[in-house]
């Protein structure tokens, strides 16, 4: 059995709870999107609030593979328009809960995937 052993530069989820996230030791308690070399706050206040305009600058900045969308505890559905935004361009999409967004990135980044994760309390 081999294990590969890799040291991950990237940004990572350290803990969180129903208000906060913690990212390399930073603790954030707006909302947030989180790329694995950046992180920015977003004025957005929930997922009705994401339109096809803001998804092109998402991808014109950070070029992602990947887009997951944490919805607080529960999932909330973006509109149909950016699902099939997203599906035309071929950039992959997820909705999750907050928790599971988390491990969910930090997993994919530490595989060097080009993931973005869009926080939404």
């Amino acid at each position: 059995m081999q294990a590969n052993l890799h040291y991950n530069t990237s940004n990572q989820f350290n803990k969180y709870s129903n208000n906060s996230v913690t990212i390399n030791e930073t603790e954030f308690t707006g909302n947030l999107i989180v790329s694995r070399d950046k992180i920015d706050t977003v004025s957005i206040n929930n997922i009705s609030d994401i339109d096809t305009l803001y998804i092109d600058e998402i991808i014109g900045k950070y070029k992602p593979d990947l887009i997951i969308f944490g919805t607080g505890s529960t999932i909330k559905m973006p509109d149909l328009k950016i699902l099939l935004q997203l599906q035309k361009q071929q950039i992959g999409f997820e909705v999750m809960p907050i928790p599971a967004l988390c491990r969910t990135f930090n997993y994919l980044s530490g595989e060097d995937r080009n993931v973005v994760a869009i926080v939404l309390f």
